[in-house]
């Protein structure tokens, strides 16, 4: 909470000892493959009987999302007991937390995540992952709802779609990307993502992976693309998520200005100077209320200038404010990579196995480093292009085609079991399918969204496989 209290100030010098000792902290001791976690979201929507979209499932009352989920916690209790019921004095937003140690949560607009446990390998957190969406779609779908997969709600507007996290955090969020544009109303409730989880490890191999999660990023947007709209100028872009948070705050998205620029190659300094940068998004009260911040307030005004209210931040002021930060790869004591859109089950191979063989086996991580350095400079311009043309940019196709045959190539030398074979040739036969003939899961949403949209809500659903075909 703020202070007036000169002793408990934060300073620039604490600001950064907290994020080398909490936020990018390597281990000596670390193996040099690490665990790995998945976060896939999805949209909840109501299906006509001829099998169109017929308006989002809401997350509260009769029928909605928190009633589908209580009653399959309650079939869970009874049973195996993998899903706990919220308890009965639980604050918003809503959480259920599983057996295992993963949860399911949502996003301001309703939009359910699934945040697996932290697993010894990426086939264990892809069984986890098909296992929950499994037992969710069968839930949703017997209520009439279907779970759907992409990028964006191409279904409805958003302003169809209100904010249904009844939390200070989100309300003050709400009200400071309102100030800011429109971008912050399509992020919060109108879009889905499929994040890698992945582990910082030793010294040395924590930089450089630190590095090349940021320089891969504009990639994992083509490549995993799957949110079409339509520009300004009428053509078309492949990612409306991205998009999005192009636009919503130059102060915590995209990349950090220091890898960009040059200016410094320390992560925790990197990371600090983004902190302080950032602009300040919600201030807490003693009494556990809070105000909302305003855009052009940024954290290192508040710790050099003061608050003429609040006073000055304290350490907690920092630590929270770390958690509203939303760069292209958020440091949290591991890498919680952000790109990859939501894609359908089938496909989560993909994200998965590319994203942990390219930064968890040197040989391929050595040779992707080498190849995108000298894109450093250009990060944000190959990030907007991504977003705008994707594949069909002739550079990043290049790129893609060069960096995720290493990728796949460092996946297969994994310790035997961290990836079964069927996950392999799943990845090996999306990049067959997409990435190498210079398309991407867009492509199709796009074609089945032009014949009708209860097509594309087909596709994003999964029961339209156009390009399920076996290599």
């Amino acid at each position: 909470m703020p202070t007036k209290n000169p002793s408990e100030f934060v300073t620039h010098a604490a600001a950064r000892q907290h994020v080398a000792a909490n936020v990018f902290k390597t281990d000596s001791a670390a193996g040099r493959i690490g665990k790995i976690g998945l976060e896939p979201e999805g949209f909840a929507i109501r299906v006509c009987p001829k099998g169109g979209a017929n308006g989002r499932l809401p997350l509260e009352g009769a029928g909605g999302v928190l009633e589908t989920i209580d009653q399959l916690a309650a079939e869970s209790s009874a049973s195996s007991r993998w899903l706990s019921p919220r308890p009965v004095d639980q604050k918003p937003p809503p959480k259920f937390m599983m057996a295992n140690g993963g949860s399911l949560t949502f996003e301001p607009g309703g939009q359910i995540e699934h945040s697996t446990k932290v697993h010894a390998s990426g086939a264990l957190a892809l069984d986890d992952a098909a296992d929950v969406t499994g037992k969710l779609t069968k839930a949703f779908g017997a209520r009439g709802v279907a779970l759907a997969f992409s990028g964006l709600d191409l279904w409805h507007d958003v302003a169809d779609v209100p904010m249904q996290l009844n939390a200070p955090r989100y309300h003050c969020m709400q009200s400071y990307f309102e100030k800011r544009g429109v971008g912050g109303r399509t992020m919060m409730r109108h879009t889905c993502s499929m994040q890698v989880n992945l582990d910082l490890g030793p010294p040395g191999v924590a930089e450089e992976r630190w590095l090349l999660s940021n320089l891969v990023s504009p990639l994992v947007t083509a490549t995993f693309a799957s949110s079409p709209v339509r520009e300004q100028d009428g053509e078309w872009a492949v990612s409306g998520r991205a998009r999005a948070w192009q636009i919503i705050d130059e102060t915590r998205a995209g990349f950090p200005s220091a890898i960009l620029d040059g200016s410094s190659d320390d992560p925790v300094d990197q990371w600090t100077q983004a902190a302080l940068s950032a602009d300040v998004m919600i201030l807490w009260k003693e009494d556990g209320s809070s105000t909302c911040g305003v855009p052009g307030f940024s954290f290192r005004d508040w710790i050099e200038k003061g608050h003429d209210e609040y006073g000055y931040p304290t350490l907690a002021d920092f630590e929270y404010h770390l958690t509203t930060l939303f760069f292209e790869v958020r440091l949290r004591g591991f890498l919680e990579m952000r790109a990859p859109e939501a894609v359908k089950p089938r496909w989560r191979t993909a994200p998965s196995v590319l994203l942990a063989g390219l930064l968890y086996d040197d040989r391929a991580r050595n040779s992707a480093l080498e190849h995108l350095a000298s894109k450093r400079s250009e990060l944000q311009q190959l990030w907007e292009r991504a977003a705008g043309a994707g594949l069909r940019d002739s550079e990043l196709a290049d790129l893609c085609n060069y960096v995720w045959p290493l990728a796949l190539d460092g996946a297969r030398r994994l310790p035997k079991g961290f990836f079964r074979e069927e996950h392999l040739e799943g990845a090996a036969r999306f990049l067959d399918c997409y990435t190498l003939k210079g398309r991407a899961p867009v492509n199709e949403l796009f074609e089945a969204m032009e014949r009708s949209p209860a097509e594309g809500l087909a596709w994003a659903t999964g029961y339209l496989e156009p390009c399920a075909e076996k290599r």
